[in-house]
């Protein structure tokens, strides 16, 4: 329902009659250009295409995203969790790239695969266990206290889901969670299809009580309105996205959770 609620809403938007803005010419390459100018390739793709990773702009083109979010942080001091460390023959290289590209932070790896501890090394740990087991991230978060949280594991509706609600409310006020590769959420029947409800739709009941304030049109336990209490906002693109958490709870999500313990129990 809310996929088709956002397809309703983009076609709308999209015609002329219904909107005062006119869409930029990107026939015409300098708006092309202008537009490339606000998320720009930077020194963090450079890393990419060196060390051979899918994150460059030769291939899914996510390091524009991860520049514009996370630069701020470029020389701090703190741990950035990936969980999938990707496959072996290519031995870590998206981890490589943020040793490199945060010359002051720990980089922790997450895969199932025990071949990948292999790959730890200069400010690169590596844990072995499931990703899509709460019990195995909580533990994982305790020992690093991740401020940045990348899923780049089994792209699984499931698995994903479960390292959102399982990691999130952990994570520091300012913390950042990134979700890649949800085109997987779009492909049904598929081995990746294996929960009543994939990814994005669960994104965008997410998204919808953020924009709404909290009215809950289309969220269905208290879990999930704690859980959107703790998002302060949205960054989206081609099959990733980006949120940063709150720094304290949002008050209108918590009473909303409340109420809707409190009805629960009646």
């Amino acid at each position: 329902m809310a996929k088709q609620s956002l397809q309703s809403t983009d076609k709308a938007l999209k015609t002329k009659e219904n909107t005062n803005i006119d869409s930029p010419d990107l026939s015409n390459n300098k708006n092309l250009e202008i537009l490339k100018t606000r998320f720009p390739v930077g020194k963090l793709d450079d890393l990419a295409k060196e060390h051979n990773t899918d994150k460059s702009s030769e291939h899914h083109d996510y390091t524009r995203l991860y520049e514009f979010m996370l630069a701020p942080l470029r020389y701090e001091t703190f741990t950035l969790l990936e969980l999938g460390v990707g496959i072996p023959s290519k031995e870590a290289p998206s981890l490589r790239v943020w040793r490199d590209y945060f010359p002051n932070a720990q980089i922790v790896g997450v895969d199932i695969r025990k071949i990948s501890k292999n790959f730890e090394g200069d400010r690169i740990a590596i844990e072995i266990g499931d990703a899509s087991d709460p019990k195995f991230l909580t533990a994982v978060y305790e020992k690093y206290k991740p401020h940045v949280v990348i899923d780049d594991a089994s792209h699984f509706w499931s698995h994903q889901i479960i390292g959102l609600r399982t990691l999130l409310p952990l994570l520091p006020p300012g913390g950042i969670y990134f979700i890649e590769d949800l085109q997987t959420s779009f492909w049904e029947n598929s081995e990746y299809s294996d929960a009543p409800e994939d990814c994005v739709s669960f994104m965008l009941r997410l998204m919808e009580d953020v924009m709404g304030n909290h009215k809950g049109r289309n969220i269905s336990s208290e879990e999930e309105f704690n859980l959107t209490s703790y998002i302060d906002n949205f960054f989206v693109t081609r099959k990733l996205i980006g949120l940063n958490k709150r720094s304290t709870p949002h008050p209108r999500a918590q009473r909303a959770a409340r109420k809707l313990n409190k009805s629960n129990e009646a």
